[in-house]
């Protein structure tokens, strides 16, 4: 694991700007999101104010606020824009961690064109279907689940794998290794932490840290490769040398 870590360091400082950016933007992109449905939710719900006098004889009011289906319906299709957000800023973050373990030339704008969309919205619902299944049976069993398939995305971005055969091929990439998924999760976890410690500023290092750590022990169980830790970024263009027309 010692390795992941400074692997993932490494690329992150040669990549810094490109990785905090696209962060960045999610982030923004996601709390406006979240405060538009909330801001919703309270403006279509009912309200009911109630004036009281306590012991001490100081009066005040209190607001009730009763959701209403207006309310109720766009709390839920505020869920599922969430859920596609989400989902959409995960797949593009793997593919811009994917191509910096490749080796390839990455742009802030790598970060925002997400390989096989169709397939990771799939395979996330699969995911988030089975997880709480396993949840409803004492909550245990959607939690190992949900361990055991945490590489079910990458799979898809990666190596365009149906949603059922990525949750497959995630159960079998962890079984093989469990050691290493479980260290790998931890500092995973770990880098997200510090972040959150930080006045959530931290986040912004955490975040990207955090995937290429994830992408790392990912290529490394299923049996990929990943540029060396010190090896720059391939040049953009054409390689030196006489060119053929």
């Amino acid at each position: 694991m010692g390795d992941a870590i400074s692997w993932s360091w490494n690329r992150f400082t040669q990549n810094a700007v490109t990785l905090i950016v696209p962060v960045l933007a999610y982030a923004v992109v996601l709390a406006a999101l979240i405060g538009a449905m909330i801001g919703l939710v309270i403006v279509l719900s009912d309200h009911t104010t109630t004036s009281y006098t306590d012991a001490y004889g100081v009066s005040g009011e209190s607001v009730n606020i009763s959701m209403t289906p207006a309310a109720g319906i766009v709390m839920f299709f505020g869920y599922i824009a969430l859920f596609v957000v989400a989902l959409y800023m995960q797949a593009g973050i793997l593919t811009g961690c994917l191509d910096i373990a490749d080796g390839k030339p990455v742009t802030i704008g790598s970060f925002f064109k997400p390989r096989n969309l169709g397939l990771v919205l799939v395979t996330g619902l699969l995911i988030v279907v089975l997880t709480f299944i396993g949840a409803l049976l004492c909550v245990i069993p959607g939690l190992i689940f949900g361990f055991v398939a945490q590489f079910a995305i990458a799979f898809a971005v990666d190596r365009s794998t149906s949603p059922i055969d990525s949750v497959k091929a995630s159960i079998a990439t962890v079984r093989s290794n469990i050691g290493g998924s479980v260290l790998s999760w931890l500092a995973q976890y770990a880098a997200v932490l510090v972040g959150e410690l930080l006045c959530l500023v931290g986040m912004l290092v955490g975040v990207p840290v955090a995937a290429l750590i994830h992408v790392y022990t990912y290529r490394k169980l299923s049996g990929g490769q990943v540029v060396a830790a010190t090896q720059p970024a391939a040049p953009i263009g054409m390689p030196p040398g006489p060119q053929v027309a």
